[in-house]
Order: C-alpha cells, then sequence, then structure tokens
C-alpha cells in the first residue's frame, strides 16, 4: 500500500476504532463504506486494495462534515520541493562562509575546508556502520538521534495548531465520545509510529542535498574571493616541521594532485612557506606561496571527499524513501484490519436460515443479518427458509432447504428447547445428509442455539441451569460433527471465540484476537 492510500486508511481506523464511537462517523457509515468497496472490487483484488478504495470511499463522505479531516489530508508530510530548498539553503550558506579567511594569508594547516571534509568523512563512515549494522536480521529500524528529533517537534508542532483550530471538547450531541483533537492527536502519533523509517530515510536525503549545497557554495566562494583578491598561503605550527606537513598534505591531497596534474610542493618548499609566529609575512620568492594551486586542490577535495559521496548517499536515500512510499508498512494482521478483510470472502451464493419449531424475532433477526455483514461482506443475502415444525418429517421441505447450493446452512434453534436426539438430533443428521449426498462437499453447516429468551429467565436467578443447558446442546452438535453458535438477541459474545469461530469460519484463537 502506497502512503497516500495509508494516510486514509489510518485516518478512517481513528474514526471507527474510537470509543464511544465519533458522531462524524457511525456503524450506517461503516458499513456503507464497505458495500460501496465490495460493489467495486474487481475479480483480482488484494487486500490492500480493498482497504484503499474503502477509505477512499469512506472520505468522500467523511470530509464534507469536517474541514479538519480535509485539512489533515491536504497537507502532505512530503513535498518535493523541499529538496532544491535544502540544495540551495547550503548553497548559500557555502557562499557567505569566508572559506580563506578574512586576512589574505592563509594557513595551509587550517582552513575551513578541512573541517567541512572531516565532518562528511565521519559522517559517511557512521553512514556505512549504521547500513551495516542494519542488515542484521534482528535490526529493527530505528530514527537516528536528530531525525527522531525533527519528528518529534513536527508532531509538538500539529498538536498546537490542532488546539488552537480544533476543539478539544467533545461534539454537544455526544459528550462522552472523543473530541476531534484527541482523534487527530491519536492519528499523528501513530503516522510518527508507522512512518518513521520513511520520515528517516526522508531527512537524510535533505541533509545530504544540504551537505552538497554547502560543499558547491564553499569551492564557488573560493574561485570568487579568489578572483578579486590576491591570496597567499603559508603554514606555522608549534610541533609539526616541514617533513610531517608535506606527509599530512600528501595524504589529504594526493588524489586531487592525480586528477588535476598539479605537484604537492616539496618540504623544502614547504619549509619555505613556513611562517614563524610575531613577525611579518612577507611574499615569498618565485611566487610559490600564491594560493590559486591550492584552490584548485581544495576545490577537487571538496568534490571527491563530499560532492560525489553525498550524491551517491542522497540518490540511495531517495531510492529507499521511494520504496518505503510504495509500500508502507501497515500490519493486516491486526484485529480491526482482520474484521475488515474478513468480508472480502465473498460468495454469489446466500446464507440460509432454517428455523425449527420457533421463528426468530424480526429483532434477533436484524441483529444476526448486520452481525454476518459485517464480519462476511456486506453484499451477502440471508434467506430464511419456513419453520420446521417440532418433529415435522417432510422431506419436500428438507429438500427446499438445501436447494439452490447456499454458502451456509444456519439451523435456529431456541435455547428453551430441551435438545432431543430423536428429534433435533435426527433432524441435523437429514440436513446433514441432504446437503453433501454422497459424501460430495456441502455447504457449510453451523447450529445458532438462540439463548436471549432463555438467559433472561435464568442467568441470574438459576447461572447453573443455563450452564447446563449450553453444555448439553453443545454436547449434541458437536457429537454430530457440526459447529454451534451461541447467539444472544441474534448476535454472538464477543468474548465466545469458539461462537465467532464457527460463524466466520475463521480459527478460535485468531477469532479471539
Amino acid at each position: 500500500m502506497d502512503e497516500t492510500n495509508a494516510r486514509r486508511v489510518l485516518l478512517l481506523r481513528a474514526f471507527e476504532t474510537a470509543r464511544p464511537a465519533h458522531p462524524l462517523w457511525g456503524e450506517d457509515d461503516r458499513r456503507w463504506a464497505s458495500r460501496v468497496a465490495l460493489e467495486e472490487a474487481p475479480a483480482d483484488d488484494t487486500p490492500e486494495r480493498f482497504l484503499a478504495r474503502r477509505a477512499e470511499a469512506a472520505l468522500r463522505r467523511l470530509g464534507p462534515r469536517e474541514s479538519h479531516v480535509r485539512d489533515w489530508l491536504a497537507r502532505p508530510p512530503w513535498r518535493g520541493r523541499w529538496m532544491p530548498a535544502a540544495l540551495g539553503l547550503g548553497l548559500m550558506l557555502g557562499l557567505v562562509a569566508d572559506a580563506l579567511g578574512p586576512a589574505h594569508r592563509i594557513s595551509l594547516l587550517a582552513p575551513p575546508v578541512w573541517a567541512l571534509v572531516l565532518w562528511n568523512v565521519v559522517v559517511i563512515v557512521l553512514s556505512v556502520l549504521h547500513g551495516l549494522l542494519a542488515l542484521r536480521p534482528a535490526a529493527r529500524p530505528r530514527s537516528a538521534g536528530l531525525q527522531a528529533w525533527l519528528a518529534r517537534r513536527t508532531l509538538d508542532l500539529g498538536r498546537l495548531l490542532r488546539t488552537r483550530r480544533a476543539e478539544r471538547r467533545a461534539p454537544p450531541d455526544a459528550p462522552d465520545a472523543p473530541s476531534l483533537a484527541s482523534l487527530l492527536d491519536a492519528l499523528a502519533a501513530q503516522w510518527l509510529a508507522l512512518g518513521s523509517p520513511l520520515a528517516g530515510a526522508r531527512a537524510a536525503l535533505l541533509l545530504h542535498l544540504g551537505a552538497i549545497g554547502v560543499a558547491l557554495g564553499m569551492i564557488a566562494s573560493l574561485y570568487l574571493r579568489g578572483l578579486v583578491f590576491d591570496y597567499r598561503v603559508g603554514w606555522s605550527s608549534t610541533f609539526l616541521d616541514a617533513a610531517t606537513v608535506h606527509q599530512a598534505l600528501a595524504l589529504l591531497l594526493e588524489p586531487a594532485a592525480r586528477l588535476s596534474g598539479l605537484a604537492l610542493p616539496d618540504v623544502a618548499t614547504l619549509q619555505a612557506l613556513r611562517v614563524a609566529e610575531g613577525t611579518a609575512a612577507l611574499p615569498a620568492p618565485g611566487g610559490i606561496d600564491t594560493a590559486a594551486p591550492w584552490i584548485h586542490l581544495w576545490a577537487i577535495t571538496l568534490g571527491l571527499a563530499v560532492v560525489l559521496p553525498r550524491a551517491l548517499m542522497a540518490l540511495l536515500a531517495a531510492l529507499h524513501a521511494a520504496w518505503l512510499s510504495r509500500r508502507f508498512p501497515l500490519r493486516l494482521d491486526e484485529p480491526y484490519f482482520r474484521d475488515l478483510l474478513g468480508q472480502q470472502r465473498r460468495t454469489d451464493a446466500p446464507l440460509r436460515l432454517l428455523p425449527h419449531a420457533q421463528a426468530p424475532a424480526p429483532a434477533q433477526l436484524d441483529a444476526l443479518t448486520d452481525w454476518l455483514r459485517a464480519h462476511l461482506g456486506e453484499t451477502l443475502t440471508l434467506q430464511v427458509a419456513p419453520v420446521r415444525g417440532y418433529g415435522s418429517e417432510d422431506e419436500a421441505a428438507l429438500q427446499g432447504a438445501v436447494a439452490g447450493a447456499p454458502a451456509m446452512l444456519l439451523p435456529w434453534i431456541d435455547l428453551s428447547a430441551t435438545p432431543e436426539a430423536e428429534v433435533h438430533g435426527r433432524w441435523l443428521r437429514s440436513l446433514l445428509g441432504a446437503s453433501a449426498p454422497a459424501g460430495r462437499p456441502g455447504p457449510r453447516l453451523v447450529v445458532l442455539l438462540e439463548e436471549g429468551g432463555f438467559a433472561a429467565r435464568f442467568a441470574d436467578s438459576a447461572p447453573a441451569r443455563l450452564a447446563e443447558r449450553r453444555q448439553a446442546w453443545r454436547a449434541l452438535v458437536e457429537g454430530l460433527g457440526l459447529d454451534c453458535a451461541l447467539l444472544r438477541d441474534g448476535r454472538p459474545d464477543p468474548a465466545d471465540a469458539a461462537s465467532l469461530a464457527a460463524l466466520s469460519g475463521t480459527d478460535p484463537a485468531g477469532a479471539a484476537a
């Protein structure tokens, strides 16, 4: 999933996981968004595309209701114009930096060029070590200190702006609901946690571009100042002699000297360029102290030590950021996403409810339909067969109950009925045989045990009786090799993992998660 769609999905999740529900987005809105996403789904739909399409449809309805939602989406976390801005800022800093010094005499041992080169060498070495450590299997992506500090400051600024523009109190028509500002704060924290690798890659890109700009600006400054001033070079040191200085300069400037064809001065020449402290700097004979060759060497060194490696690192950071932007790390195994993705298991075949002896109440039927659509797809159809009479042996009714290849058969039994193997057991065995003749695979059969009325009478006065009745029905149904789900007023208990798994067709551990 790309970054844009991930922002939409996370924004919608903030509203749909708010407890209590926020008045801007209710259960009807949630079901509508799922229905639209399912109706527009292509045959080869993927979970990421389904979630993205659902969020896009939802925000078409949610956006017009609240301007702050539109504002949050309209402010992208990244703008391409920041890259030339970082490069330009670095260029200006390099231009205004006095790389040659205020006097016309330059010390070979202490120009600002060496400070910039040393800093970049340290950064490059640390970056390489960080990259090698990140290759370890147990390594976890972590933002660098500066990057994490910038991200936290951005989050704090966003909270400050929202505090001024969005109400922190709950809506007047829903005093217990979370405020819009608190939802956006939680969303910003989630985005910071999930997007920190992407933000780190982009911050690294801007820092590399800034360093390139500083180096290019300093190179330009070297030549511009040398163009209008006559600079001379020399050196002085309390502890170093000419031979040591020659070795150091040869080590630092040898690559630039080879590329430019300029020869480095020998030890004798460097000794002639030495300036004693407290003496006046006089021009060296033969113009050996002119700064022009040294400016060329320093410029080439900046290009080799700063511009080229930083350009490579900027390219790698840009590629890494682009890769992360197209593959934003949303964990789709979270319960919220699992519930939504369960709706993708859609089928054109209907589900068929088979009441036994007693029809479900309209409210119970509506509650069951809502739950099934929320977990198995908003487009499913629940057909209700005629009530099968107690002990009825009507073969035509049995064949009609399984006709049309339904996706699932749902025998409905009120828990107030005492389980009888001769009546209920025979009926369930007949359903099982009629739905899968000759051992061929048939529709999944799940027995629904409605305990609402029975529990209203005995849950408080005789809880043991309720537990015994549940156990008796489970023993009968599971003894036939069938799944059963306990319902109360048409809905399974969210804490009953076995019932949830039976209805949704998932692993009980996953249903309880």
